[in-house]
């Protein structure tokens, strides 16, 4: 049985260092794989994490032909093709509703929605666990890499990264109303463009 087989096989059981070994091995390059497609390394983290979560959580029921690490990068280039389609969609709606506006309406409505971006913003990251929300503030507001987070508050590198894709995850579910028109702002705004980059 090969490596990969037999990671493959004890992961099926049950085998959780079995898939950190996987998670270890491939993470690094699966999301160097996905930046070439999003341009973002958030994004790309994201997209990877829920590749590995979603495998995790499947791991009984699914079907892989070929090796494991062909699979996972297959479900990543996909992760990444779906969420490249959804962000035009958005794109396109954005657009359609900026254009109904004048150019005046179009200045006061950016100043509006940027303060209210930044009102929810706070809101949301005050509403995070004490824990989670040091390590998103080092990450984000600090520029603190996933290691240096780590050592500095004696976590393992693999905690910092769950913490932050929860974190993420949390704060988009929560701006989820503000993206079609942050699509467009970020054009003509470059406050909310540091924003997009610090918590999208």
């Amino acid at each position: 049985m090969t490596d990969s087989k037999h990671i493959a096989t004890q992961i099926r059981s049950g085998d959780e260092q079995a898939f950190e070994v996987l998670f270890k091995r491939h993470y690094a390059g699966m999301c160097g794989y996905a930046f070439r497609y999003v341009e973002d390394n958030a994004q790309a983290e994201e997209v990877v994490q829920d590749v590995f979560l979603n495998f995790w959580e499947k791991r009984l029921t699914l079907e892989i032909t070929g090796s494991i690490e062909a699979y996972l990068y297959r479900s990543v280039r996909n992760a990444c093709l779906n969420h490249i389609k959804h962000t035009k969609v958005k794109l396109r709606y954005a657009e359609s509703q900026v254009m109904s506006l004048s150019e005046t309406d179009n200045q006061v409505s950016d100043k509006v929605v940027e303060l209210e971006l930044r009102e929810k913003i706070d809101i949301c990251v005050d509403q995070l666990p004490p824990e989670r929300k040091r390590i998103f503030k080092l990450s984000r507001e600090e520029g603190l890499k996933y290691k240096e987070i780590a050592g500095q508050l004696g976590l393992s590198v693999k905690t910092v990264e769950a913490q932050m894709g929860k974190a993420l995850k949390f704060l988009r579910e929560n701006l989820m109303e503000y993206l079609p028109v942050l699509a467009i702002l970020v054009q003509v705004s470059i406050l909310v463009k540091e924003w997009l980059i610090k918590y999208f």
